[in-house]
């Protein structure tokens, strides 16, 4: 009988962390560990940490640290300014949990891995899984990287070479190789003989994923299923429904959106040739929601996700492009009003008022923009309800600027009585300006998406010259064709 088995290695260390819970848990005298799972780190374990760290008291601080799980670390690393963290990595040394790294934010990682030498790298990356050693090695450069590859486990090696020859952000390198898989043709006596005696499984897993004599995946069962089924059955007979494999080379994205429509736990990933070679899991796609969400909220402000982390100089270099680009913006901008300086200068009161405009049709195409940049990533957004989304969002500039027009001529009209004509101008203005940022704020991220630009990047600069230069060129238009 074929058997198309994924066999992967044991993590002794993960038993031993479970052993500890269970100490932890049913100790007679108080039980702090289970209380600072609950509770997190806070305030007064921070500033203990401190102290000991100022007055270089190890075993104080290794008293701390010892009770505490791979994320508390992990939160506490982050806390810390960057002499503090190095000074704790110091102190923990080689007795650092591994599994503390991939709980770091991306630029945190990227330091700790710079402060640590290459045997520890070595010892770090092999103690982790696939997904998480491919995570921390695609942040190193290139020839640290070859070198911390040679020196892992052959089986762990072959997984992360592998891996790491995907594009990235694909299935392929954020897929997991530790899993179980079976042949379907099996019976469920032989599959849970099999996971009785089989030692090299992995040391978490709640779905069996089933293979055909090519080992591509034709179905999966769950554990609970598999204990409940009579000895007899085969298991291709009580599989779950019907699979939608990954393929390799798809997109993180496509990925969370995946999950999202199928509502999985877990997924296969398959090669070229339809054979399984690993699998996402539901905590993988939530880092990954999470990733993208970040890079966009922070994209549309020209800001980055791990700005809280890095060096003032290193926060300007990667915001001073973005603030170039909106200087031309605003340079456009005057050059607007500059071609319209005599006319203020005789009707000062446009100066006054020109800026409510323009600043009224950002604010309308930030929101519309927000909407559709998420729809985009949503895929909420396709190609069957573009020109229904876009009627829709321009209908509501028209309401808005009809509101806001009414609004602005009343309050003009009251404030300056003596320009009878000049509420007319700024409500004129403020509905079409409201109206074109409404088909803006769709519009520019449609095109840009469509263009395979990033709209979420690039959507605000583009959104700030139509609203502000337009904004003015409208107001001023309108003024000098009314009021003159």
């Amino acid at each position: 009988m074929s058997q198309n088995l994924h066999k992967t290695k044991p993590n002794p260390r993960m038993k031993a962390k479970q052993k500890k819970y269970m100490k932890a848990k049913c100790s007679p005298r108080r039980c702090t560990y289970p209380q600072q799972q609950i509770l997190g780190v806070g305030p007064k374990m921070i500033n203990s940490i401190l102290i000991g760290l100022n007055e270089d008291d190890i075993a104080h601080v290794r008293k701390i640290i010892d009770g505490l799980d791979e994320y508390e670390i992990a939160n506490i690393l982050e806390s810390l300014d960057t002499g503090h963290r190095q000074k704790l990595l110091d102190m923990i040394g080689k007795h650092l949990n591994p599994d503390v790294l991939p709980e770091l934010n991306d630029v945190v990682q990227e330091q700790v891995i710079d402060s640590l030498d290459e045997e520890q790298i070595v010892h770090i990356v092999n103690e982790l899984d696939s997904d998480d050693a491919v995570e921390l090695l695609e942040h190193m450069d290139e020839d640290e990287q070859k070198e911390v590859i040679a020196q892992l486990d052959p089986e762990l090696k072959q997984q992360v070479k592998s891996s790491l020859a995907y594009p990235e952000d694909s299935a392929g390198r954020i897929m997991s190789r530790e899993f179980v898989a079976i042949p379907d043709d099996w019976t469920v006596k032989e599959a849970k003989n099999y996971l009785l005696k089989e030692q090299e499984l992995p040391d978490e897993f709640y779905t069996i994923f089933l293979t055909d004599d090519q080992y591509r995946p034709t179905g999966e069962i769950t554990l609970d299923k598999l204990v409940r089924a009579k000895a007899t059955e085969t298991l291709d007979a009580i599989k779950d429904g019907e699979i939608v494999p990954i393929n390799v080379y798809t997109d993180q994205e496509e990925v969370a959106h995946m999950f999202r429509e199928y509502g999985w736990l877990s997924a296969e990933v398959v090669d070229a040739k339809g054979r399984l070679v690993g699998v996402i899991n539901i905590d993988d796609v939530v880092d990954i929601i999470h990733e993208e969400a970040s890079e966009d909220i922070m994209a549309l402000s020209g800001a980055e996700e791990g700005d809280v982390y890095k060096s003032p100089f290193a926060i300007f270099k990667s915001r001073v492009i973005w603030l170039i680009t909106n200087l031309f913006a605003t340079i456009l901008a005057s050059m607007v009003i500059s071609g319209f300086e005599n006319m203020i200068a005789e009707i000062a009161v446009l100066a006054v008022l020109m800026p409510i405009v323009a600043s009224m049709g950002g604010t309308m195409g930030n929101q519309t923009l927000a909407v559709v940049i998420r729809a985009l990533a949503t895929k909420e957004l396709t190609s069957r309800n573009t020109w229904r989304m876009i009627g829709k969002e321009f209908l509501v500039g028209l309401m808005n600027g009809l509101l806001f027009a009414g609004m602005i001529g009343v309050i003009t009209w009251y404030r300056f009585p003596e320009y009878e004509r000049l509420s007319l101008v700024i409500g004129l203005a403020m509905l079409i300006n409201l109206a074109i940022a409404s088909l803006a704020g769709i519009l520019i991220p449609l095109i840009l998406n469509k263009c395979k630009a990033d709209p979420a990047i690039s959507s605000g600069v583009f959104l700030i010259a139509v609203t502000d230069s337009g904004g003015f060129f409208i107001f001023l238009g309108l003024a000098k064709l009314l009021l003159f």
